[in-house]
């Protein structure tokens, strides 16, 4: 038997981790991990920033969930504060966390494609990813939508006429999305690579506390839009992709299929927006209440992210606990990675794509 390590520096531009393997010949027997390379002590950093500016703390934890946490955030404040959010801002934060939901599951599924040297396929991905990163940039000011949610709603609406052009990107993305997953189904040699490989069993899953698609992938059915709605979520009519395969091809189909209701969603979601005033016009309270806390979640794209909220004395935040679904998944890597071998490994591990930053917050 032999170990191979590999990191925490890592070839390519990911946050640094350490991986020791210990293989008999080509198969994995088992596999160790080390993180926290990255630790940057948010929770504590919280603590030191006016509540009003917790926002912008919270879009750093994982760059590709700026929405998320920053949605996790605002809502723990504003259950804190009773503070109520219009409806049209409520509505354009569940469009802002949909499009975050399908750049980076159409990332992901390049990024698969990348691992396997399919690259007409992963060429494909990312220049839908990027037209929807040019798109968000034109709606929002932002490419990956970094200052836009604000506590009480959001920094900057949306003219009627964004919304028509979000409808039209929208039936164009869904034709080219549907042409790239039947490339990759349809290709024998991509199939060959995907099916059955990093398997996370179903009761793996639920041994470890795995969360989101992660989760989804292995058969647990579980999204908190459905099952703890927030935002404009509640009303809305969407499935919850399952697949019970729990293999690096079920979390690619669940990624696909969790695309498909994205695009259900926001037609409805676009469908339903008020014209009445957004969101920068809610007036904020001077101080939180005093020795007080609430909870914040939403479901982002890899899964639920949650953050507690707890003041002191004199209303100031007292403390902050923040959970990243990558912080409850990264266990699963070490179920799903024996028994296949090491060139499989990158393929396994960016079909999770687990978040080295928000795991070491």
């Amino acid at each position: 038997m032999f170990q191979v390590p590999v990191g925490p520096v890592h070839a390519g531009i990911i946050e640094p981790g350490h991986f020791r393997f210990g293989v008999a010949g080509e198969p994995i027997l088992y596999l160790q991990i080390r993180l926290f390379y990255v630790h940057k002590g948010t929770e504590k950093r919280f603590e030191d920033l006016p509540w009003r500016h917790g926002v912008f703390l919270a879009e750093s934890i994982s760059g590709d969930t700026s929405v998320g946490h920053a949605l996790a955030y605002a809502h723990a404040i504003e259950r804190l504060a009773s503070i109520e959010v219009p409806a049209r801002a409520s509505i354009l934060r569940a469009v802002l966390l949909e499009l975050e939901r399908m750049y980076n599951h159409t990332a992901d599924i390049g990024g698969v494609a990348t691992d396997v040297a399919f690259t007409v396929a992963a060429s494909r991905a990312q220049a839908l990813r990027e037209r929807l990163l040019r798109l968000q940039d034109e709606l929002f000011g932002s490419r990956l939508m970094r200052r836009v949610v604000a506590v009480g709603g959001l920094r900057r609406d949306v003219p009627p006429q964004a919304l028509d052009a979000l409808r039209h990107h929208l039936d164009a993305f869904e034709r080219e999305f549907d042409d790239l997953i039947t490339m990759l189904i349809d290709a024998g040699s991509f199939t060959d690579r995907v099916d059955g490989t990093g398997i996370l069993t179903q009761q793996a899953a639920r041994d470890l506390g795995v969360v989101g698609m992660a989760a989804r992938a292995s058969g647990v059915d579980t999204d908190f839009r459905r099952d703890h709605p927030h935002d404009a979520y509640e009303g809305l009519r969407f499935e919850v992709p399952v697949e019970a395969g729990g293999d690096v091809r079920a979390r690619l189909m669940v990624r696909a299929r969790e695309v498909e209701q994205s695009l259900s969603i926001l037609r409805q979601l676009i469908d339903t927006v008020p014209t009445t005033p957004a969101a920068f016009g809610v007036p904020l309270p001077k101080q939180l209440p005093a020795r007080a806390s609430a909870f914040g979640w939403v479901e982002a794209w890899r899964g639920p992210c949650s953050h507690w909220v707890a003041t002191d004395e004199r209303g100031e935040i007292a403390r902050v606990k923040i959970t990243d679904p990558s912080f409850l998944n990264w266990p699963a890597i070490i179920e799903a990675a024996p028994g296949n071998i090491i060139p499989d490994f990158p393929i396994i591990n960016k079909s999770f794509n687990f978040s080295y930053s928000g795991n070491d917050r």
